[in-house]
């Protein structure tokens, strides 16, 4: 396989490591799509595995979603036909419910962000860990472009967190921080960078279980689902919440609570193809299409300098003057910073100027108390920013 390396260990522990050639980070690519029933049916029929522990090879995260491109030109290629769609749409959701369904206990060591189908990959894995690190994100954002998540998200997520905080994570494209994440119920584990592995291990090695809750008997929806009497207050009032926030405009939303409303009711191999059939009419949609170009797509080419003239060679401004200190200024003062700019704030008074690196100053000072900046980088950032009259 090019986008899976298998290491087995002496306790029959496979190591999994998923690492896409070529790309600074994995994502969720036609061959990667390709590949995953292959590694699912080697752990399956591999006698020597005993369970998996999945992780990435990247340092930049562990997986950043699907390849829109390559997810719409698989669907629409089609050429309108619903089945070849449907079938194109289901190979991610099936390859993830043959996963969790292989009779070996699967983890997932999660060493970096994982959004969209990054995080639905590990939501098809029996235990979830993740590194003690702020800059890891977790989430399923897919609304942001006019989709909901695809590959299982609307149906393991609501099993596990219950329909109102699944829905309101996925309605808003909301992504967690570690810890915040393992209080929500995503994920089991919180370590320190670096020890996902062998905590993933260790829980497999202590008679980790290979069945996932919703796949028990015993199993009843957190909160509640539409027959009960707390679950479908959920419904009703997300209902109109949904409305209000979208006015109808999108249709990503709209099937978004069809999909959990339905799958939730019947057993998850169902509610897995009742969420596939509104994906794939949500992809369909021009909204999604239009959204998809226009914030994916596009963007990414805008990124890379597709607008930069003929000849014109890149340009990597180090130092640039911002004039006018007034809450926009500072605020891309801010941005500038962030980036390793040193930046000139100008106002007409050094006042007005000393005002504006103030309010850098906060910014800053809230990333600092999160944790997400040193001492010394707080020092550095802020220090790159200069308040003048000249």
């Amino acid at each position: 396989m090019e986008n899976f390396k298998i290491d087995v260990d002496a306790d029959g522990i496979a190591l999994i490591t998923f690492d896409v050639p070529g790309r600074s980070m994995n994502t969720l690519t036609s061959s990667v799509m390709k590949e995953i029933p292959e590694l699912v049916e080697r752990i399956k029929t591999d006698d020597a595995i005993k369970g998996a522990v999945i992780t990435s090879g990247k340092a930049s995260g562990f997986c950043a979603g699907a390849d829109l491109g390559d997810m719409a030109g698989g669907v629409l290629s089609g050429g309108g036909d619903l089945q070849k769609a449907f079938d194109a749409g289901w190979k991610l959701n099936g390859a993830f419910r043959a996963l969790e369904t292989s009779g070996k206990p699967i983890a997932a060591a999660i060493n970096g962000l994982a959004l969209g189908g990054g995080l639905e990959f590990t939501l098809a894995a029996h235990y979830r860990v993740v590194e003690n690190d702020n800059k890891i994100q977790l989430g399923l954002p897919e609304i942001k472009v006019g989709l909901f998540p695809g590959g299982g998200g609307t149906q393991r997520l609501t099993r596990l967190v219950g329909v109102q905080n699944a829905m309101m994570a996925m309605s808003e494209g909301k992504s967690f921080r570690p810890n915040d994440a393992k209080g929500a119920g995503i994920v089991h584990e919180v370590v320190e960078k670096g020890q996902s592995v062998e905590a993933a291990k260790a829980w497999i090695k202590n008679g980790g279980k290979a069945v996932q809750p919703w796949d028990e008997k015993s199993f009843k929806l957190p909160g509640g689902g539409p027959y009960h009497p707390a679950g479908i207050q959920n419904f009703m009032v997300g209902n109109a919440m949904l409305r209000k926030q979208s006015y109808g405009n999108y249709p990503a939303v709209v099937n978004l609570m069809k999909a959990v409303y339905e799958g939730a009711q019947v057993p998850m191999d169902a509610a897995l193809r009742i969420e596939t059939r509104y994906f794939i009419k949500t992809l369909m949609t021009p909204q999604a299409q239009a959204m998809i170009r226009s914030l994916f797509l596009s963007k990414q080419e805008l990124d890379k300098g597709a607008v930069r003239p003929a000849g014109v060679p890149k340009s990597d401004p180090n130092k640039v003057t911002v004039i006018g200190a007034g809450m926009m200024g500072a605020g891309i003062a801010y941005v500038q910073a962030l980036a390793g700019i040193e930046t000139i704030l100008i106002d007409q008074t050094q006042e007005a100027a000393d005002k504006g690196k103030a309010h850098v100053e906060e910014l800053l000072k809230k990333r600092l108390s999160r944790g997400q900046l040193t001492q010394e980088k707080y020092d550095a950032l802020l220090g790159s920013v200069t308040a003048t009259t000249d």
